[in-house]
């Protein structure tokens, strides 16, 4: 962007802002809008220089679970429209059940298990059984064979 004529620079943050849902934003400081606005803003900057990749580190860190299946579902059309591909890390297993294609579980820096949000449910790995289904509601469907 930094050769590119100030117009033309523009036009593209624009665009992107447009893109995430926040045209008409681009003269506000980021103490002006909220987490969810701001963690667009980035998934924007991300993408204004047509990145092949888009890096998430815990994207809906922060956010109520509404506005999280919102960042989920723009992560997941930004990342279908532009045939980019994108990594997150994330603890969120509501986003990684969501929108999940490829999934790998790195404990201790090791990686315990890799597949699909269908097969990560009966992983037959304990230490992953442990973090999926770490809440209530989640061991309550899988004792009555919800899984």
């Amino acid at each position: 962007l930094t050769k590119m004529p100030e117009d033309e620079k523009m036009d593209r943050v624009n665009t992107m802002l447009k893109k995430v849902k926040l045209e008409n934003t681009n003269k506000r400081m980021p103490s002006e809008i909220s987490g969810g606005m701001q963690k667009r803003v980035g998934i924007a900057r991300a993408l204004v220089n047509s990145s092949k990749y888009l890096f998430c580190d815990e994207p809906n860190s922060g956010l109520d679970p509404m506005t999280s299946i919102k960042i989920d579902q723009l992560l997941a059309e930004i990342t279908d429209e532009y045939q980019i591909t994108t990594v997150i890390v994330t603890h969120d297993m509501n986003s990684v059940m969501e929108i999940g294609e490829y999934i790998l579980f790195i404990s201790n820096s090791r990686k315990l298990w890799e597949g699909s949000s269908d097969e990560i449910l009966n992983s037959g790995v304990q230490e992953l059984d442990d973090f999926v289904f770490a809440n209530k509601v989640m061991r309550k469907a899988k004792s009555f064979g919800g899984f």
